[in-house]
């Protein structure tokens, strides 16, 4: 672990949220506008520190909400709120919220101790219970489809949207308002947390896993989050989406999940690869195989 001192945000966000100053600091991950922390505090607590960049549409306050809300529901077990606020000084905002534990779904399949089937199953459950928990009132969602679709318009290289003609056709065809649900927007494999203890329940079953990073909710079709975890886990096999959707346990329809697949795909090249550097082989790769596959061969719902 890194000393505090090469953390100061965090320093000043613990002391002037919590009242604890930070005794071990390990910084986790690192996104265009957020960085996030694991710290134990003076007093013992182990936390995760999330700093926000300032003026960012989806800062502390909405992440607070959010945690609130899911946590209210009792259908999926979230880190705890701590504490959250804005940074004295700084600009940026925080939330610090109990430490969930540093092994995830994705940890567990590399380490041999899961196979990925069963992750994936483990990704459907959380993904199906979180379409049941409605928004809460208030609460900034990302974009909505069609400012997504004009931005990817702006920032994706006219040759590569061309290719997604045919794909965006079927969403437009199949997304409907009465339809739409809460979608977490990036629920993949190190967005689930395998908890040390098991979550506490308070009437309803709830699974095992944490989960964390609300950035990306958005009200979509279900069809919308399947396919972005499909991407993201790099399950790009048509048998993968026909599995996927019957762990997920709802009708879907596999043409849109399949048009989603490619929208998603190339949305993830273009911010990640392209305007931020990240993962540019992972994602190129991602993009010519979601792009590969044939929409208009599957227009039926299992």
């Amino acid at each position: 672990m890194t000393g505090t001192a090469c953390a100061p945000a965090v320093e000043s966000a613990c002391t002037a949220l919590v009242r604890v100053a930070p005794a071990a600091v390990q910084r986790i991950s690192v996104g265009t506008d957020t960085v996030v922390y694991r710290v134990r505090l003076d007093d013992g607590r182990r936390t995760i520190v999330k700093l926000f960049a300032a003026g960012r549409r989806h800062g502390a306050a909405e992440e607070t909400r959010l945690l609130h809300a899911i946590a209210a529901d009792g259908r999926i077990a979230v880190p705890g709120v701590v504490a959250s606020g804005p940074v004295p000084g700084l600009g940026t905002t925080a939330v610090i919220t109990t430490d969930a534990g540093s092994r995830t779904l994705g940890d567990a399949v590399r380490a041999g101790q899961m196979p990925q089937s069963a992750a994936l199953v483990r990704l459907a459950l959380l993904m199906n219970a979180f379409h049941s928990i409605a928004p809460p009132r208030g609460v900034r969602l990302a974009p909505c489809l069609s400012d997504q679709v004009s931005a990817l318009a702006r920032h994706c290289p006219r040759a590569v949207f061309a290719q997604l003609t045919t794909a965006l056709e079927v969403i437009a065809q199949g997304v409907s308002q009465d339809r739409m649900v809460w979608c977490h927007g990036d629920l993949h494999l190190e967005n689930a947390v395998l908890s040390a203890t098991p979550a506490v329940t308070s009437g309803r079953s709830r699974l095992p896993e944490r989960l964390v990073d609300f950035e990306a909710t958005t009200l979509c079709v279900a069809e919308y989050d399947l396919a972005q975890t499909l991407v993201t886990c790099s399950v790009l096999e048509p048998a993968d989406r026909l599995f996927l959707a019957a762990a997920y346990g709802r009708p879907v329809n596999l043409q849109l999940v399949t048009a989603f697949t490619a929208f998603q795909a190339v949305r993830g090249w273009t911010y990640a690869a392209q305007r931020e550097g990240r993962h540019r082989a992972l994602w190129a790769a991602r993009m010519r195989q979601a792009l590969s596959l044939d929409v208009r061969t599957e227009r039926t719902a299992p």
